[in-house]
């Protein structure tokens, strides 16, 4: 009895100890929205031309997302005291449902949310996390790598492996959402667990991809 006692321990804690190392953080995706289709889901108040940054989101080995209650949210009114900091922010990171038009103070709730949603679950500061996210997301230009490929947002439709095999010559195996399956939606970039280098997502993670084999660029209205 006490040998299979212990057997049993043994097993258990096993157990717990993979279930926390296949929940903990692992690396981030960076999410970058197409705003002609997000705002079919959305009023948006703002269209910017270019792709936006949705958000950096720390997930698992798997590519499941993260978030940590206990986190506590930063005070982004004090970091935008820093006016190069608030520019960076509105520009690059913005709400597009805002109706409050370009004033980055008026941003704070969409920020709060995301810090709540998915910065919260990842072990940096807010301050290295909040300017990693603006840095990747200035190191990325999709709209230059794809029309490199030929492929334009002019309302056409194109092979998904044109798209992917674009982004991945460049930022390594993206993932793919797309609005009813065939509107290029949003495009995630997977990066390392510093926030420093762009890796390819793992084929478990494409396999969360929905769009179909054939995807539409929307022009802009």
């Amino acid at each position: 009895m006490k040998i299979n006692f212990c057997i049993f321990i043994v097993l258990f804690v096993y157990c717990i100890s993979s279930v926390e190392n296949n929940s903990g953080f692992d690396h981030f995706w960076l999410v970058l929205s197409w705003p002609p289709v997000y705002c079919l889901q959305i009023r948006c108040e703002r269209k910017p031309t270019d792709f936006v940054l949705h958000g950096l989101w720390p997930v698992n080995s798997t590519g499941h997302s993260l978030k940590n209650s206990t986190n506590g949210t930063p005070n982004f009114y004090s970091m935008l005291r820093n006016h190069s900091f608030g520019i960076e922010m509105d520009e690059h990171w913005p709400s597009l449902g805002s109706k409050e038009g370009r004033d980055p103070y008026k941003h704070i709730r969409f920020w709060e949310h995301e810090w709540e949603e998915h910065g919260s679950g990842q072990p940096y500061g807010d301050t290295y996390y909040l300017q990693s996210a603006i840095r990747l997301r200035k190191s990325v230009n999709l709209l230059r790598i794809l029309r490199n490929q030929g492929i334009f947002p002019d309302g056409r439709s194109y092979w998904e492996t044109g798209y992917v095999d674009a982004i991945k010559d460049a930022y390594g195996y993206p993932v793919l959402k797309c609005f009813n399956g065939y509107l290029l939606k949003e495009v995630t970039i997977c990066v390392d667990g510093q926030a420093r280098s762009f890796i390819s997502c793992s084929p478990a993670e494409r396999r969360s991809a929905n769009c179909h084999n054939v995807i539409s660029f929307p022009r802009h209205k």
